[in-house]
């Protein structure tokens, strides 16, 4: 069978493929332990300093497929097989990485690193989760959101009902959740859904590019810890966030990334940065 998840490195990015594309993307459990294992291999792989998620052929991820969705009918919550978050699985043991973050859906939460998602086509369902768990999302022209999970007798999974209004404000997060309509790529990209729409056909050499140049051109100490300030900020007030990033600061000026910058700006060179 092939590999229904792929990673590749390229450039100092890091590419995570859903590769099922004769079923859009969608995940069944064999695909569940891909993904996983893909998501392990993107978080220890230090020469992968921005990741990119994204699906092959016309989806991004179609949701969980149907055979998973018809096992858990007859199985109900002993047949879920997937933790509370909290309750870490055996694959994901050991990373540094709140714990809360080491889900399937989440997994973007816990890489200490940029995650881009190039959306292609349907992102629906815990699709949607995946996509909103990633830094900063693209979409190509034909992408289309739906968050249909009162359509399917669920709830908003995996702390969607958290992230979509600190994405798109609430009025519109309840109106996507409530009515699990179609939203396509530019009005996903008016509500602030995704940061940049392209063309089918450009959105992942576009995508690419974007990482690149923050592969390249950015300290991967510094977008580790810039990371780390706005996954803490929405649940921070503002003398704490002030006053802890002042404290980085501090660290900062001591690290190497920092000396690298200077001295590069002054040699009028591309910075050589090391992570430490």
């Amino acid at each position: 069978m092939a590999a229904q998840v792929r990673f590749e490195v390229v450039d100092n990015v890091g590419i995570v493929t859903l590769d099922r594309p004769e079923r859009l993307n969608a995940l069944d459990d064999p695909m569940h332990e891909a993904l996983d294992a893909a998501f392990v291999r993107a978080f220890h792989d230090d020469d992968a300093r921005v990741i990119v998620l994204t699906g092959a052929g016309r989806a991004f991820c179609a949701g969980a497929d149907l055979t998973r969705l018809e096992r858990l009918v007859a199985e109900g919550a002993a047949g879920y097989g997937i933790p509370r978050p909290g309750e870490v699985a055996p694959i994901f043991a050991g990373l540094d990485a709140p714990a809360e973050y080491l889900t399937t859906y989440t997994f973007p939460l816990a890489l200490k690193k940029p995650v881009i998602a190039a959306v292609n086509g349907a992102c629906v369902g815990v699709g949607m989760v995946l996509a909103a768990c990633c830094d900063i999302r693209f979409a190509g022209r034909s992408a289309m959101f739906s968050a249909a999970f009162a359509q399917r007798g669920v709830v908003a999974e995996f702390g969607l009902g958290w992230m979509l209004p600190r994405l798109v404000g609430a009025n519109a997060a309840a109106d996507l959740l409530f009515s699990g309509r179609r939203l396509e790529a530019e009005e996903a990209l008016r509500l602030g859904l995704v940061s940049r729409v392209e063309e089918d056909d450009a959105l992942l050499d576009a995508t690419l590019a974007y990482a690149r140049a923050i592969a390249t051109g950015a300290s991967p100490r510094s977008t580790a810890i810039i990371k780390r300030q706005l996954q803490a900020a929405p649940v921070q007030k503002f003398g704490e966030a002030s006053g802890e990033a002042y404290d980085l600061l501090m660290e900062s000026l001591a690290s190497e990334d920092f000396a690298e910058s200077t001295l590069s700006f002054r040699e009028r060179r591309p910075p050589r940065f090391t992570g430490r």
